[in-house]
């Protein structure tokens, strides 16, 4: 049951995420297309004391526009996945459960490297709460498999599936 509700609130976190990274590619395409427009909003922004804002729409600019249709293809599809592998973790699929393994697995060797670069708390903790999410989703995930594989060998054995193999064998 426990670990029933921690795959569902990992679920319900990968979600979030994978709906900002939506969001982000949209906003990356979009402004891929116009960058005027988005050097004046960038300007705005700054006129507007919204500094963080500001920073990310310069960064945009400074990418330019094949950068930001990369960001926006690569952001889009990986959030596609996401809300596939979640939807089907959700639905306890086996296949789901994999899938959400590998994408929790796909940016641990980048946190491993922002952890050594930087050394701060804030990433020890995150890649800590990563693994930990991994783990948990990992061992629902082999358990899984092994559960299937009991329910199909009880079914080879069973006294009907034997009839059924020794008709089959007699024609």
């Amino acid at each position: 049951k426990l670990q029933g509700l921690l795959i569902r609130l990992i679920v319900i976190k990968k979600v979030v995420v994978a709906t900002l990274l939506l969001l982000v590619s949209v906003a990356a395409s979009i402004s891929s297309q116009d960058m005027g427009r988005l050097a004046l909003l960038a300007d705005d922004l700054v006129a507007g004391d919204r500094m963080l804002l500001a920073s990310l729409a310069r960064r945009a600019l400074d990418l330019g526009p094949d950068s930001l249709r990369a960001i926006a293809l690569i952001s889009g599809s990986y959030a596609l996945l996401v809300y596939l592998a979640a939807w089907a973790a959700w639905n306890e699929r086996r296949w789901g459960d994999w899938l959400l393994v590998a994408l929790m697995a796909l940016p641990l060797p980048y946190e491993v490297y922002e952890l050594v670069q930087q050394q701060s708390p804030s990433d020890a903790i995150v890649l800590g709460l990563n693994v930990l999410g991994l783990l948990i989703v990992l061992t629902r995930a082999r358990r899984h498999g092994r559960t299937r594989s009991e329910e199909h060998t009880s079914e080879l054995q069973s006294p009907m599936y034997l009839v059924c193999r020794l008709l089959l064998e007699k024609k």
